[in-house]
């Protein structure tokens, strides 16, 4: 039963599913590990916990690896998958269609962190500047004066997610 309301993607019903082998299999494997993955990390970036993301980058890197060899093998040995309308190759595209629309929503989600991180750090750097200008005013004979040398501030944000 789906949680929140929202309709989960259908898998597709083993009816349909080709019953694929070597490289195929694989690649059918990672893209379905990576998708799940992906997803997981963009739900614990959109409850606002960037450390447990954070974690999950090791395994994702590994699988992206992986993901990436397999496909070149299978690129190399297409013959495996048959002619263009094979249904192994049916089932690979949409594996990959649901893996491709997983990133777009996990890109969304880290643009829009992004912007409101770096509008945060803009309006503080601001606000630091704004208190530590100098006081201009006048001195004794009247003439303008400032305030002694002003001390600076930097603010920098080295951390990635």
């Amino acid at each position: 039963m789906p949680l929140d309301n929202q309709t989960l993607p259908e898998a597709p019903q083993p009816a349909e599913r080709p019953t694929l082998s070597g490289h195929s299999a694989r690649l059918a494997k990672l893209t379905v590990q990576l998708k799940d993955l992906i997803a997981r990390e963009t739900e614990l970036l959109k409850e606002r916990k960037p450390q447990e993301a954070k974690r999950l980058h090791g395994e994702k890197s590994r699988l992206m690896a992986e993901y990436k060899d397999t496909i070149g093998k299978l690129k190399v040995n297409e013959y495996q998958l048959g002619d263009k309308a094979s249904p192994d190759r049916k089932y690979l595209r949409q594996l990959t269609d649901a893996l491709r629309e997983t990133i777009r929503d996990h890109a969304r989600v880290v643009l829009r962190l992004k912007s409101v991180t770096e509008g945060l750090i803009r309006s503080v750097g601001e606000e630091v500047s704004k208190k530590n200008s100098p006081v201009v005013g006048y001195g004794r004979n009247a003439s303008m004066r400032a305030t002694g040398p002003v001390k600076p501030t930097s603010l920098s944000l080295n951390q990635v997610i």
